[in-house]
């Protein structure tokens, strides 16, 4: 008889639960160019440096105004990553203390209403919008440590690995998005499109409170088969704030391979953000698609990154640990030359060319960085096992950062320079040179293995020189800590402090 597990049904809603967040994160990339006319801002004139007010008739019926210059558009694209980055560390322990939960469906709730809202708001005032769209950036930053966190209490180390369709709700949300609000935009308005998913995100969350719960005893549908393999195989699980408390953020701080993992991130986001935001107005303005086909464009290669991203996440997985897989050293960074170097070669090399980079270059540059859609997760874990969730969220905020320099600095270039196409060569260029020399710095300086500083014990020497022991741990790479060993290992440690 076919039984429904009910952590699969957890990591259905988690799976859904990240769809929603890019959706309502990137449908503005696609609604803009109606919401700001950008096909038309030529036609407008300009007096005082801003765009006088422009009507026109849509099919519709309906009357829109345009107000927006490209610096405004570059705000607006960047609120959302400084809600994100404010929120992220906040509630990365915070959602111990209230549930995470509770974390999820509050915020989620918030930001659909948010996405309600964006219509009303941008018709009222370009500052409404801005905040607006700064408080959906800090429900996601709230609700994506949070759903991992109910993640590792639901699905078991030796599971791990089968659950990475969870996380494929980032990508699916990303390309999907894409087609969806192109496919609103053809058949109706750009308001519909915020409305009808601001409505599902609402609808998602009410739902994900009452199906879902923090630990596996507190819900009330579950068998006493799974309730009892959960847990033999999951144990006890330190909270994320335990860990951060004794996380060592002075030798983190001074460890190379740490910020050449940053700065590959770094590298990575900025290409993905960027092809993100500004995808769709590229296509349509300097390419001269269509809104639809523009979109359509941008949403090609992120089908690629999920389809080969989840095949070569897969196979590495099956065969890292045959022998003669094992004997190859330093196999992930291979993986960077795909993700990085190759697709940054790509595009700049259009630099010394008489070329524009197009929807080729762009798809299959982009399509490549599927070589690196779990490295970074992959990576943290090499270097420490223990403080994995620390050193992951640094890296996630630093990533993120790339998404408020890439708005304000190419909505001010495009401002002052307009939307030529040689204009966008060298910003697409530029792009390409951060990813490649992001790979190239990792290449160098970057570390794959355990560091000394994943777990430290102070003794008291003559020298007061510390003894530094690697825990080594076999967990895969979305595990959170090392448990019952860490548990072991920080009791010990904590028994040979001496008393303050």
């Amino acid at each position: 008889m076919f039984k429904i597990r009910v952590r699969v049904i957890v990591g259905v809603m988690i799976f859904l639960g990240y769809f929603l967040m890019y959706v309502v994160r990137n449908n503005l990339s696609v609604h803009i160019v109606d919401m700001a006319q950008v096909i038309k801002r030529d036609e407008a004139t300009f007096k005082n440096d801003t765009v006088i007010a422009l009507y026109y008739v849509k099919r519709t019926g309906m009357v829109d105004i345009i107000n927006w210059d490209d610096t405004k558009v570059g705000k607006l694209f960047c609120a959302y990553h400084i809600g994100y980055c404010i929120c992220f560390p906040i509630f990365h322990s915070f959602g111990d203390k209230i549930g995470p939960t509770w974390v999820v469906s509050i915020a989620g709730s918030i930001s659909g209403v948010m996405t309600l809202l964006t219509p009303a708001s941008a018709y009222f005032h370009f500052w409404a919008l801005f905040l607006v769209r700064i408080i959906k950036g800090f429900c996601a930053g709230a609700m994506q440590p949070s759903m991992v966190q109910v993640l590792r209490y639901w699905v078991p180390p030796i599971e791990r690995n089968h659950f990475m369709w969870a996380y494929c709700g980032i990508t699916t949300g990303t390309f999907s998005t894409f087609l969806m609000c192109a496919a609103v935009q053809y058949y109706s308005r750009w308001t519909v499109g915020f409305y009808a998913f601001g409505g599902l995100q609402i609808t998602w969350a009410i739902l994900w409170i009452l199906v879902v719960t923090e630990y596996p005893r507190r819900h009330p549908c579950i068998s006493e088969e799974e309730l009892t393999y959960l847990l033999n195989t999951i144990s006890n699980i330190f909270t994320i704030k335990m860990t951060n408390a004794q996380t060592p953020w002075r030798l983190i701080l001074r460890s190379v391979p740490f910020w050449a993992l940053c700065i590959l991130n770094f590298g990575y986001s900025w290409m993905i953000i960027s092809l993100c935001l500004y995808g769709p107005l590229f296509y349509s303005k300097v390419a001269k698609y269509s809104i639809y086909s523009a979109s359509a464009i941008t949403a090609l290669p992120f089908f690629f990154r999920l389809v080969l991203g989840t095949i070569s996440i897969q196979v590495y997985h099956k065969y890292k640990d045959r022998p003669e897989v094992t004997r190859i050293k330093h196999i992930r960074k291979y993986f960077i030359i795909v993700s990085h170097v190759i697709p940054g070669l790509l595009i700049c090399i259009s630099w010394i060319l008489p070329i524009i980079p197009g929807p080729v270059l762009l798809t299959l540059a982009v399509a490549l960085t599927a070589a690196g859609m779990d490295l970074t997760l992959d990576l943290c874990y090499d270097l420490t096992p223990t403080f994995f969730n620390s050193i992951n969220t640094i890296i996630k905020i630093i990533g993120n950062t790339s998404g408020i320099i890439v708005s304000l600095c190419v909505g001010q270039v495009t401002y002052t320079y307009k939307n030529l196409p040689t204009v966008w060569k060298h910003i697409w260029c530029f792009h390409a040179f951060i990813l490649l020399m992001s790979g190239l710095v990792f290449l160098i300086w970057g570390e794959t293995e355990v560091q000394p500083w994943n777990q430290t014990r102070k003794e008291r020497i003559p020298r007061r020189k510390y003894m530094i022991h690697p825990l080594p741990s076999i967990m895969s790479n979305i595990a959170e800590v090392e448990e019952d060993s860490v548990r072991a290992s920080l009791a010990s440690s904590m028994a040979r402090m001496p008393s303050s």
